[in-house]
């Protein structure tokens, strides 16, 4: 069978020099109900910079349990780790998926191989990271789903502002991205990394409110204090 895979031609060659071959692309997803969020929702329009914790770890375990599918996947294709990882959510009318995307690798001349790593990063990525001597372990990712005050507060007392800094919203958006970076740090701690590399962040609206959603790679390196011995260390 040919191999479908993600991967460039420039990724695979990078990662042919690290003894990495192309493996299939490997999916997985998990499609929850959302017809329980309308009582959750119409109590949030007055409420502004509020995680909704219940809607964090509902959009969390549905994240993860895609991801847990996709590595299931590469471990039955006998894959030695998976790059390029992604971790999307896509709404649907009534539900909303959630889905991982990844590219299956194979070591090059290895009869037996499990799923020893997953990251975000691209092979070409991958390639500098670890020849910087930062050895992956997992995809990581942190998440906050939190509502705006949709129905006024903040946006009523804007209607008269012309220009300026709107600093409750800076505020907001402070906190939200602090909080997910101490959730994406745990999760690297949890995974046994000393540091969370090539982290993104993006904010995605959800039914009414935002989920700030960061996501990276938990490695390993060396150099840095042991896992543990104090939070790791995250870098873009």
């Amino acid at each position: 069978m040919p191999i479908l895979t993600g991967l460039s031609g420039n990724e695979i060659y990078c990662l042919h020099l690290h003894g990495l071959s192309p493996g299939d692309i490997v999916v997985g997803n998990s499609v929850f109900s959302v017809g329980f969020l309308g009582g959750i929702v119409s109590g949030l329009k007055n409420l502004v910079g509020v995680e909704v914790s219940e809607i964090t770890s509902i959009i969390h375990e549905g994240r993860e349990k895609a991801l847990e599918r996709m590595v299931h996947e590469a471990q039955a294709r006998g894959g030695a780790g998976i790059t390029g990882v992604s971790s999307e959510l896509v709404q649907h009318h009534g539900n909303v998926e959630f889905l991982s995307i990844g590219s299956c690798l194979h070591r090059d001349g290895a009869s037996q191989e499990k799923i020893e790593f997953s990251t975000s990063a691209d092979g070409q990525e991958l390639y500098c990271q670890t020849d910087a001597g930062f050895n992956p372990l997992k995809f990581a990712f942190g998440n906050v789903a939190y509502s705006i005050g949709v129905g006024g507060g903040i946006l009523g007392a804007l209607r008269g502002l012309g220009r300026g800094e709107v600093v409750e919203y800076s505020t907001i958006f402070d906190k939200t991205r602090h909080l997910a970076l101490e959730r994406i740090s745990s999760d690297a701690v949890a995974a046994g990394a000393n540091a969370v590399v090539g982290i993104e962040t993006s904010i995605i609206p959800f039914r009414g409110m935002q989920e700030m959603v960061m996501i990276g790679t938990a490695s390993h390196h060396a150099a840095l204090p042991a896992p543990g011995a104090g939070p790791p260390v995250t870098a873009t």
